[in-house]
């Protein structure tokens, strides 16, 4: 877990890019409904959790800037026997001061008056929510919600500003700490593949590599994966989020794996293709190497200034030409029909991360310059349906002075390593 002195320095750099006579007003969040009577898994709010290290459900952070003097104010759930003999024990008042760093502690009964005098203060001029449409705060309200609320009673003497690209800024730059916590992460994605690659047979179902390696993960150490594990063979890796997983591994064809762990919170985000009976056949190895070669010159290309579409042109470009050469493909044009996604995308609490560039704003993320300290993904792949063949190959990348460090190198990708491990692991072929 991040230190709490790491949290303070995240909470004094976003203060320091906050309006002078401002409030900052986060939110946890609560459970959303999943039927009848049962909520979807709780997971904080990850702009809420970066600042505060606090998971639990209905915590709310009350930031107060007033002529240089910082005011914070962490309101968590009170204490409720009987709701804990149904849902578990809450945090202490103690245990969310540890955590967050947070002195002034109290329970969330409080906020509601202690807001309403600091908002009709008229003392503040501003006011910060984080403004993703989705982010709910209690039943039937969401934050936007209360951006209107706000407006309609206090909108002659307060602004209501979006503090989601100010938070994102920080995200996107990984401290020592962060990567450690991707390293952890990659580490037992890299354990559970092996795990797989000893298990993949003829006949067997995507669906049971896909339990298989959420087993291992969760049997490790009660990790989660980073996002719904995509297990595809055939023609159906051709699909990018493919998720139905009842396909049959056919010997002779090929197996790709997306899918990572987290751990504490950080996301693992690797892609694999191995060949189910441990033997690449001449067109799988063709296409296989082709993409390898644009994984390894994209982790070498990778540097300070760069952009996530700048990969994009030198991953589409090598491969077309690449394709081109191999008769794969009769013009380059017609990259387009089988390569059709990016190279990269930003990674972090969030497996497709936040990104935001406040010396512009109005840049997508595809076209902010890369900065040392960001994780990024590296996952070319070539996708013929008509062969049945999909074949993607990810690694996690830190962006250092030096340019790209691939953070899952440990992972093997190359031919004949992974021809070799199944040989010597995998007892099903």
């Amino acid at each position: 877990m991040i230190e709490t002195s790491e949290i303070l320095l995240r909470r004094n750099k976003l203060i320091d890019l906050v309006k002078e006579d401002s409030i900052v007003l986060l939110f946890s969040g609560v459970p959303k409904k999943f039927s009848e009577d049962e909520d979807f898994d709780f997971e904080s709010n990850h702009n809420f959790k970066y600042l505060t290290n606090i998971e639990q459900e209905g915590s709310i952070l009350l930031i107060k800037k007033e002529n240089g003097i910082i005011n914070e104010t962490l309101y968590v759930l009170p204490y409720d026997p009987l709701v804990e003999k149904w849902t578990g024990k809450r945090l202490t008042i103690e245990e969310a001061r540890k955590l967050s760093g947070v002195e002034n502690i109290l329970n969330t009964t409080q906020f509601e008056s202690d807001f309403e005098l600091a908002i009709s203060s008229k003392i503040y001029k501003n006011i910060y929510l984080d403004l993703d449409s989705e982010l709910k705060i209690k039943d039937n309200y969401l934050t936007t919600t209360l951006k209107d609320d706000i407006i309609s009673h206090y909108g002659e003497f307060i602004n209501v500003l979006d503090i989601y690209k100010l938070i994102a800024s920080l995200r996107m730059v990984k401290s020592e700490a962060e990567v450690c916590e991707f390293k952890s992460a990659i580490k037992k994605t890299d354990l559970a593949l092996q795990e797989l690659m000893k298990n993949i047979a003829p006949g067997k179902k995507e669906y049971q590599m896909a339990a298989l390696f959420n087993y291992f993960i969760k049997n490790y150490d009660n990790s989660k994966p980073s996002f719904a594990t995509i297990s595809s063979s055939g023609e159906n890796a051709c699909c990018l989020h493919y998720a139905e997983g009842a396909g049959e591994l056919k010997d002779g064809g090929l197996i790709l794996f997306d899918l990572g762990s987290k751990h504490n919170g950080y996301c693992a985000d690797i892609s694999r293709t191995y060949p189910v009976n441990g033997k690449f056949n001449d067109l799988e190895r063709t296409i296989y190497q082709i993409v390898l070669d644009c994984n390894k010159m994209i982790i070498k290309s990778v540097k300070v200034g760069m952009t996530l579409r700048d990969l994009n042109n030198l991953a589409t470009e090598f491969l077309a030409e690449k394709c081109l050469k191999a008769k794969l493909i009769k013009t380059k044009e017609d990259i387009k029909n089988v390569y059709y996604h990016s190279v990269s995308h930003f990674i972090g609490l969030d497996t497709h991360d936040v990104s935001a560039c406040l010396e512009n704003e109005e840049l997508r993320h595809s076209d902010i310059p890369l900065k040392e300290g960001n994780v990024i993904s590296d996952e070319p792949g070539l996708y013929f349906k008509e062969y049945g063949i999909g074949i993607r190959i990810e690694d996690d990348i830190l962006v250092t002075k030096k340019g790209g460090y691939n953070l899952s190198e440990s992972i093997i990708k190359e031919i004949k390593d992974i021809e070799e491990f199944m040989a010597k692991y995998n007892k099903n072929i």
